[in-house]
């Protein structure tokens, strides 16, 4: 009983109901109760003036004393009453109850004063004489040239016992009335509450951001049923509403996401509403409502928004390119945001990094500048000398057999640069077709030191190799990887000083990580070496470490950037070592003839190659076999997501050792399959030709998951299930 009480609107509905019913049970009581008794004494008082008028006819009026107390005496027993004759005066003349002559004078009596006055009279008092409260009522009477009073009085105690047998009568049908009354209103009090509280329960879902389909039954007609029924509508309406809202939020997201552009979208304070940054901006930083200086404090930035929320946009556009920390280029374009009535609402901002653009303008540039460089040189020495040999020939026959030699030789300088840069531009753009056929390691090494035998003996250079004779045959072009090993050769002799020593040594190798094993070419050197820092930028076009001493022994500047691609085209692995004073190795691995043709090499391509990319490879790695090659990359690589790697290790694969890896990476000449997992991000990947199969797997980027570690695992690992899926279909 004491939990129905705790629901408050019970109470107060029963409450009120309880209130009412109390105050009508009292009022009625009570008023009830003296109407009764006014209508029972005015209803005897009636009966009582009768009996006066009868008895004024019966009592006759020369009678006084002792008989007329008897005759009063008998009619008393018949009517019930007690009777008293009063004369104008106040005396008694006659009493049914007690001998006229010792009663008191009567003229003061209230009943027989208005009697005198008015004909008749009526009064309640309580008796001296009979010891209880009587109804009296006084009559004036004339006859036989007389007047008196008749007097007829009748006991309240019979009043009184109907009038409380009355009252008990109507107090129990008052206690029953209120009784089915209380019942009743505790019935519809309960019925009111729980629908009440049903549509508590409602709010209380809306409220929590669950809209209830058909939350209310379609029943009743009252207003409460009305507001069921449109409350259920709301619901829908809402749901469908939000429904669409967080579809279109999920398509812009998604778009967002796959966006290598950044996004900004501003209010007129120049407030951040929307954004998809690519600043340092705080790692899980909510970016809604902050400002661009908490994004970025890059005076540039701050120029160009205030001059974005200043630009009248009806009759201009705004561009800019601008360049940022770190040597970071980007494009900056501007639209305004507009509501529905076409008011402006503030900016919305799509920045590209076009670092890369801007080094690839540098490098089209410094190509161009190196290349009129380099051809301008033999020309301008054949030149020079055809002229002199044109206009002034020299008288000497040794002198002009001196100068066709130079010009011999820039001219064979200049045909190896243009050759060379043919064989470059047919390399990257994938134009050349490698003739692959099983090759000896140890044969293809013997043609290549036969070139230079000559060469080393007569810069004192010492040329050895070392090489397993039960290497097993590797799969290329002959002619292109003599070209590789040519290259490298001529250079390690032509940087190593007299006296030192160039040697070639081949040996079978494993990766470590499960592919097939590779046959590893080394080409070693004791020259000058090279500098750390300019490691990195070795197979670049044009690029020297000495420009002056590489010109005057005649490379090009192009030789190694031909060996990288020589070597991707392979599928094989280029890796340079060197010490400054004590010498450069060139490694160079190639795939096995078995696995080259056997493989089939499938690339994982994601955005940034941090989670779902290394998950698949690290399945693919642990179900594949020897008839698989796999690689993953990004065309923005990010570090391995430490979530990745837990949920990976719960499933038992350990993809820590994996790292991220961008496009430059991969052999991308020998993917016969690339699967991407988000984006389009195929379409990115230039030098894929048509014969490669593309798939497309539609898996969201548990990455971009807000909330911490314990709350985004769930979705880590729905993604990391749904790739193993994939993979074991992939290669089943």
């Amino acid at each position: 009983m004491k939990r129905l009480w705790n629901h408050s609107l019970v109470a107060k509905v029963f409450l009120s109901y309880f209130v009412v019913i109390a105050l009508l049970f009292a009022g009625f009581y009570f008023y009830s109760n003296e109407q009764v008794r006014e209508f029972h004494i005015a209803t005897l008082s009636a009966r009582m003036d009768q009996e006066a008028h009868l008895l004024g006819r019966v009592l006759p009026f020369d009678v006084e004393g002792l008989p007329l107390d008897t005759l009063c005496r008998q009619l008393a027993r018949d009517l019930g009453s007690r009777i008293t004759v009063i004369a104008m005066d106040g005396r008694v003349l006659g009493d049914s109850s007690e001998p006229s002559a010792r009663m008191d004078n009567h003229a003061a009596r209230p009943e027989v004063i208005e009697a005198q006055r008015g004909g008749s009279g009526t009064a309640i008092r309580f008796s001296t004489t009979v010891g209880y409260d009587l109804l009296y009522r006084a009559l004036h009477q004339a006859g036989a040239g007389q007047e008196r009073i008749v007097r007829v009085a009748t006991p309240l105690k019979e009043v009184e016992t109907v009038i409380r047998s009355l009252r008990q009568s109507l107090l129990t049908g008052l206690i029953v009335a209120s009784a089915t009354g209380l019942l009743l209103a505790w019935v519809f009090s309960r019925y009111l509450s729980r629908r009440v509280r049903r549509l508590a329960r409602f709010s209380g879902q809306v409220a929590s951001g669950a809209f209830p389909k058909n939350f209310f039954s379609h029943s009743g007609g009252d207003e409460i049923a009305l507001l069921e029924r449109h409350l259920n509508e709301m619901s829908l309406k809402i749901r469908a509403n939000i429904e669409h809202i967080t579809g279109e939020k999920e398509k812009t997201e998604s778009i967002l996401r796959c966006m290598i552009e950044g996004v900004l979208v501003l209010d007129a304070k120049g407030n951040v509403v929307e954004a998809k940054t690519m600043f340092n901006a705080p790692a899980g930083r909510e970016l809604h409502g902050a400002s661009m200086l908490e994004l970025s404090r890059h005076p540039e930035i701050r120029t160009i928004v205030q001059d974005v929320l200043k630009l009248d946009f009806t009759s201009a556009s705004y561009s800019k390119e601008v360049e940022i920390d770190d040597a970071r280029w980007f494009r900056f374009n501007a639209v305004p945001l507009r509501n529905s009535l076409g008011m402006a609402l503030g900016s919305i901002m799509v920045f590209h990094d076009i670092t890369d653009i801007k080094k690839l303008e540098n490098m089209r540039a410094d190509f161009v500048a190196n290349v009129s460089h380099e051809l301008r040189t033999p020309l301008t020495a054949i030149r020079g000398y055809v002229e002199t040999l044109l206009h002034t020939p020299p008288a000497d026959a040794e002198d002009r057999r001196q100068f066709l030699e130079i010009i011999e030789r820039h001219a064979e300088r200049l045909s190896r640069l243009t050759e060379d840069l043919l064989t470059l531009s047919d390399l990257e753009a994938g134009k050349i077709q490698l003739s692959l056929k099983p090759l000896e390691p140890q044969q293809l090494i013997r043609r290549v030191l036969e070139v230079f035998w000559d060469q080393a003996a007569k810069q004192n250079v010492k040329l050895s190799q070392s090489i397993d004779e039960r290497l097993p045959a590797i799969l290329g072009d002959a002619d292109r990887l003599q070209q590789l090993f040519i290259n490298l050769v001529d250079n390690a002799i032509k940087y190593t000083p007299a006296g030192g020593a160039v040697s070639l040594s081949a040996a079978e190798a494993g990766n470590g990580t499960g592919e097939p094993h590779q046959v590893e070419i080394a080409v070693a050197d004791t020259g000058a070496g090279i500098p750390e820092k300019d490691l990195p930028h070795l197979t670049e076009r044009f690029y020297r470490v000495d420009k002056a001493r590489s010109r005057d022994l005649g490379g090009t500047g192009l030789g190694l950037a031909i060996v990288k691609h020589i070597v991707q085209a392979h599928a094989g692995e280029l890796q340079i070592e060197s010490v400054v004073h004590q010498g450069t190795t060139v490694r160079v691995r190639l795939p096995i003839a078995e696995s080259m043709q056997t493989a089939q090499t499938i690339l994982f391509l994601c955005t940034g190659n941090s989670c779902r990319s290394q998950m698949a490879e690290g399945f693919a790695r642990q179900l594949g076999n020897g008839s698989y090659r796999f690689f993953s990359a990004g065309t923005e690589p990010k570090a391995v997501h430490p979530l990745a790697v837990r949920v990976m290790q719960e499933a038992g694969v350990d993809i820590s050792r994996q790292s991220s890896k961008g496009l430059a990476s991969v052999p991308l000449n020998s993917i016969n399959q690339i699967i991407t997992l988000c984006g389009d991000a195929d379409e990115r990947c230039p030098t894929l030709n048509a014969r490669v199969k593309r798939s497309h797997w539609p898996l969201p980027d548990p990455a971009a998951a807000l909330g911490s570690d314990e709350e985004v695992l769930p979705l880590f690992r729905r993604v990391r299930d749904e790739i193993r899926r994939r993979v074991q279909a992939l290669l089943a």
